[in-house]
């Protein structure tokens, strides 16, 4: 018996993982083509920050891009950011006619620029209000400027305004739902999760104990922070990492500490690595005490039952240990603090919004981190479109708010791509970039940017067949460990000679590189 197979429309593996949307496959292959204007022009039909994203994204597009089951993902985030860093200058759309509708944003960091930005293209009088004296939110201060540079942001911000949209600095807000009173007819709040997340340990509030996003902050202001010789992070997320990385910067021996070990830590993979090779050391499996005058106390962690990362850890008794330092960073986590806006909030501290982000607020949405809790730019940045399109809508308008474009034709599928490695980029010696806050990574020039978009396989315009012959087939699961594009499952029925059977769960996925095929024992697998 032969599975029967189903053929689906196919979005590219990139495209889906992508929160915000983004044609991928569209605008690496306007840079195959020499055509940076219109691949700049792409990637902002879904984002306004190609450049921020091409810099300092976590790319969640290439942990599934089709090109792993040759060798190695397409360098997606290096080409967004050659397109906005080659591309000359591509002004937003024309915004619509004025609606006569006013929207306030507080906050201007990702999620609100966004929604401010997608809001203005549809005509509406769009004011940001930020409490800080500068714009950026999250991107400017918890950011340091070796990932990206103050001046990205700005150039970012620029465009943002050029559509349409006011920005007012150092307008702390205490309350939406006064802007609502004073003639705005909708309010989106966007400002984030700044509130640390506290240790509860003994001397935690004492002089030598920074706070980790208040230590980038400062430092990415130009501050010189006085931390000392010696210092210790904890934590093992992506701001402890910025944190460790900004104060070998500033000249002091860091170790950072973690109650995990190093797979389980959320921050980076290659951020963790460039930071050790800029000389940061690790204590993994350990959690803080107590502080005292230059030292972290310390004990040691194991694990109770299990080992991944939700393992429960206790402490080992008798292993207490003492890190020296003159500076403790604590990077431990972030929270909102809804409630200091006067909306509902969840037991998280975040605000209460239903499916199309309103608060209990009449005229009040939230997006962001402060509805979320901490997470990525591009996932904040996707926030903002959502809360953009509840807006339009409550507004009286349609809710689409991508600008038009005319859909160039679908190229035809290359065979296969060339069969080339990845393309990296250049990175900075890590004796130098320790010593300084330029710029780690250099980008592609047009050249090597063309390069490495020929390497996409273009798989949405491929349409595979795939058949099992469930007879014969004795569940061994290979296939399924071959494929990366998760095309097969196994069945929940048993075939005659007493197996459950390999079927194809999602066909649509499969790119044809015939690895399933050659590593059936069976021979129960054809492609077509």
């Amino acid at each position: 018996m032969t599975e029967q197979f189903r053929l689906e429309p196919r979005v590219a593996p990139c495209r889906a993982a992508c929160p915000a949307g983004i044609d991928v496959p569209r605008y690496v292959r306007e840079i195959r083509d020499g055509d940076f204007d219109a691949a700049l022009a792409t990637i902002r039909e879904k984002i306004p920050f190609a450049a921020v994203c091409g810099y300092a994204c976590f790319h969640p597009c290439e942990a599934k891009c089709a090109r792993r089951q040759f060798d190695e993902p397409v360098a997606i985030r290096l080409l967004k950011r050659a397109a906005a860093d080659l591309a000359h200058t591509v002004p937003p759309p024309a915004p619509a006619a004025a609606t006569g509708r006013k929207v306030a944003v507080i906050g201007s960091g990702p999620a609100g620029l966004t929604a401010a930005y997608y809001l203005a293209l549809k005509g509406h009088a769009v004011e940001v209000l930020e409490a800080a004296p500068r714009a950026g939110g999250m991107l400017r201060w918890g950011i340091p400027e070796y990932r990206l540079p103050n001046e990205v942001v700005d150039r970012e911000i620029a465009h943002i305004v050029a559509s349409g949209v006011t920005i007012t600095t150092n307008a702390a807000v205490s309350s939406p739902a006064d802007l609502i009173a004073a003639g705005h007819d909708a309010a989106v709040v966007a400002t984030g999760a700044w509130t640390p997340v506290k240790l509860g340990i003994d001397g935690e509030a004492d002089a030598g104990v920074l706070d980790g996003i208040d230590f980038l902050k400062r430092a990415n202001a130009g501050e010189r922070v006085a931390i000392g010789k010696t210092v210790v992070v904890i934590g093992g997320g992506n701001t402890a990492i910025d944190a460790a990385r900004t104060a070998i910067r500033l000249g002091a021996k860091t170790t950072l500490v973690y109650r995990r070990n190093r797979i389980a830590m959320p921050a980076s993979a290659e951020e963790i690595a460039e930071a050790e090779e800029e000389g940061l050391d690790f204590v993994f499996q350990a959690a803080p005490v107590t502080v005292g005058p230059g030292r972290l106390s310390c004990v040691r962690l194991a694990p109770k039952d299990g080992s991944g990362r939700g393992a429960t850890l206790v402490p080992v008794e008798g292993s207490d240990f003492v890190v020296p330092c003159d500076t403790v960073i604590v990077a431990a986590g972030q929270k909102a603090d809804a409630a200091a806006l006067k909306l509902k909030v969840e037991r998280s501290g975040t605000a209460s919004v239903d499916e199309n982000a309103a608060t209990s607020v009449p005229g009040v949405f939230a997006a962001g981190d402060v509805v979320s809790g901490p997470s990525t730019i591009i996932d904040a940045i996707a926030a903002g479109r959502k809360v953009a399109i509840a807006v339009d809508r409550f507004l009286g308008g349609d809710g689409s708010i991508d600008p038009p474009r005319v859909e160039p034709e679908e190229p035809a599928a290359p065979v296969g791509g060339p069969r080339r490695q990845r393309l990296a980029s250049e990175k900075a010696d890590p004796e130098d970039r320790a010593k300084s806050f330029s710029l780690v990574e250099d980008g592609f020039d047009a050249a090597t940017a063309m390069r490495e978009a020929e390497r996409c396989l273009a798989c949405q315009t491929h349409h595979h067949t795939v058949e099992i012959t469930t007879d014969t087939c004795k569940a061994c699961g290979y296939c399924g460990e071959i494929c990366t594009m998760g095309v097969f499952g196994m069945s929940e029925t048993f075939n005659a000679i007493g197996y459950r059977p390999a079927v194809a769960l999602h066909p649509e996925q499969c790119i044809g590189c015939l690895k399933c095929f050659a590593v059936c024992p069976d021979f129960a697998i054809a492609v077509r």
